[in-house]
């Protein structure tokens, strides 16, 4: 009889047990062959009884939780194909033969190659350091008061450290929990790379703004940062990074995303613009853009006095 394998899923991570008996019992109590601790698993769960022509016999033996084969609740099943999907409690695994195809192995962020900009420490120091003067930067140039060093080093610290800080530690503690382990200096350069990315498309929108005479680029570009560009760049690193299926990712990419881009677009101003007659910016703007070419001309200051002339009171000249 060839060896089967039991493939044990936990938190990203795999389990692999060897099935070489006739019969094989799981289950919580410590005389089974495969002992699994969860408290949702049975003391006897399952029996696996192997026979000499090559088939298998699964037997549940659960009352509570009883095993599912292929997403289906059968007291037993004698088979020959494999693989098989068993859900054991909440315990997912597979069945599978022991010559079967694995996945191709997935390279590490930068290869092992310290100059790789996921590769090395000092590629994070240097996107910190450049993000603590960019928003230093942000902060002069949207300054009207005199500057005072002392204000400046505040608003770095409350802005652009907490807004990197946060960041950094929420998506920490969700990695941690779904592959049990930490890539800190990956997570600092994948969201420095993001707040840079922020910071640069902003200033994009505000030019085009001044381009358009209008301000529907930055209102734009406000929706589609929280609702497109974090959930792309959530799921991009889930999946390149911490390597985890790319529908898990994307899934977990909204999920992620949804608490803060919701509270962020109903508490927006933009969004009351678009919602309401108020606008934050002047009607006038609606008509100045420079490729607005039906505009007409203008008229003189003189030529303006000569037609309030012919007016009576309460008309309006055009």
């Amino acid at each position: 009889m060839e060896t089967l394998i039991l493939e044990i899923t936990t938190r990203g991570l795999h389990r692999y047990q060897q099935i070489e008996r006739e019969v094989t019992t799981i289950g919580r109590a410590l005389d089974n062959d495969i002992i699994l601790s969860d408290p949702t698993v049975a003391p006897h769960h399952l029996k696996i009884i192997r026979y000499g022509d090559s088939s298998i016999e699964l037997v549940n033996l659960a009352e509570v939780n009883p095993t599912l084969i292929n997403h289906q609740r059968l007291q037993s099943l004698i088979t020959e194909k494999l693989p098989l999907k068993l859900e054991i409690g909440r315990i997912h695994a597979q069945l599978l033969p022991n010559d079967y195809v694995v996945a191709d192995t997935r390279p590490l962020a930068g290869n092992g190659r310290g100059n790789h900009l996921f590769g090395h420490v000092y590629w994070t120091m240097l996107l910190v350091l450049v993000c603590l003067i960019l928003g230093g930067l942000d902060f002069f140039l949207n300054s009207y008061n005199s500057l005072k060093w002392s204000d400046l080093l505040k608003y770095v610290l409350r802005e652009t450290v907490l807004t990197i800080g946060v960041f950094v530690l929420a998506l920490s503690i969700l990695e941690r929990l779904l592959v049990n382990r930490w890539e800190i200096r990956q997570l600092i350069t994948t969201v420095c790379l993001v707040y840079l990315l922020f910071y640069f498309i902003s200033m994009l929108a505000s030019e085009l703004n001044y381009l358009f005479s209008a301000s529907w680029p930055t209102t734009w570009l406000h929706f589609a940062w929280y609702l497109t560009i974090i959930p792309c760049a959530i799921a991009l690193y889930l999946t390149h990074i911490s390597h985890l299926k790319q529908s898990r990712a994307i899934m977990l990419a909204i999920l992620i995303a949804s608490p803060i881009a919701v509270p962020s677009i109903l508490q927006s101003p933009h969004l009351h613009v678009l919602l309401s007659d108020f606008s934050l910016a002047a009607k006038y703007q609606n008509s100045l853009s420079p490729f607005n070419w039906h505009l007409k001309g203008s008229v003189t200051i003189d030529s303006f006095i000569e037609q309030a002339k012919d007016l009576d009171p309460g008309e309006f000249a055009d």
